[in-house]
């Protein structure tokens, strides 16, 4: 989603002001209803693998659903705390609000997901998920878990 937004708002801050609230909160990262899902994990010893695979599953897509919500919303501070440590080095969260303000011009606001998959491998995974505006689709997203969270990795 960071590399479409980055291709799309140079083109659409040009009618932007510099002017930016920060309105956005943790309650406003309330995920959409989530959509199917799959996903293939390592497991660990002493845990069924098919247990840890649905609660590796289930957080990956909270999280991809939260940042989803909040990057459509314009929420840039929930989007940027979904953020990998490494993204966080490369993009400022000023450049990043600015992304998120051109993709809420474009899309009005947070979408549903309609297809999740995932392929997780240990603390790295590549998500891929749809929406009903092609233009948004990812495909093979990374993802990152850090400290124990999910990140968004894709910068």
């Amino acid at each position: 989603m960071i590399r479409k937004a980055m291709i799309l708002s140079p083109l659409l801050l040009l009618s932007l002001t510099a002017c930016a609230a920060d309105t956005d909160t943790p309650d406003a990262a309330t995920p959409t209803t989530p959509a199917t899902a799959s996903a293939s994990a390592t497991p660990s010893a002493g845990t069924p693998a098919t247990t840890r695979a649905s609660g590796q599953q289930d957080e990956l897509r909270q999280a991809v659903v939260a940042y989803s919500d909040a990057f459509l919303d314009a929420k840039p501070t929930v989007a940027y705390n979904l953020f990998s440590a490494r993204c966080k080095q490369r993009i400022t969260l000023s450049e990043f609000t600015g992304m998120l303000t051109a993709a809420k011009q474009m899309y009005g606001k947070a979408l549903p997901i309609k297809s999740f998959d995932a392929q997780i491998s240990g603390d790295l995974t590549r998500v891929t998920y749809t929406y009903d505006v092609p233009a948004l689709n990812q495909t093979k997203e990374p993802w990152v878990r850090e400290d124990g969270t999910w990140k968004q990795d894709d910068c």
